[in-house]
């Protein structure tokens, strides 16, 4: 699970209560674009491309599939909730691996695919 927040100056929370579910919404289909797009939906980045080997195997294993998207399960499956506290989220993953391509590892570059998308 990856929490974040929204942060604006001031929130009034009898907007925050009649609005956080669109709100939810939203978010969740901006990062599904951003994801097709295959780029950092926070900072509009391109994300880094896969290794020569990795490339290899995977044209050959999975054709046609774009950049982290094997399954499917971490995108599909991931689900941007609404808290009760104003301007926070929960982002509940379909795949546990997903943090590793949020942040990345010492063999794999970071792949940002959750956040608020910029505007």
């Amino acid at each position: 699970m990856i929490k974040f927040k929204l942060s604006v100056p001031t929130l009034n929370e009898n907007w925050w209560e009649s609005s956080r579910n669109e709100i939810a919404r939203i978010l969740q289909e901006d990062n599904r674009a951003a994801w097709g797009e295959e780029k950092d939906p926070q900072e509009g980045k391109k994300w880094a491309p896969l290794s020569a080997r990795y490339k290899e195997w995977k044209s050959q294993a999975y054709p046609g599939q774009p950049i982290l998207r094997l399954t499917g399960r971490m995108q599909d499956r991931t689900r941007i909730r609404p808290e009760q506290a104003p301007g926070f989220f929960t982002a509940r993953m379909g795949a546990d691996y997903g943090r590793y391509h949020m942040t990345g590892t010492s063999k794999m570059p970071a792949r940002p695919w959750l956040g608020i998308p910029v505007m």
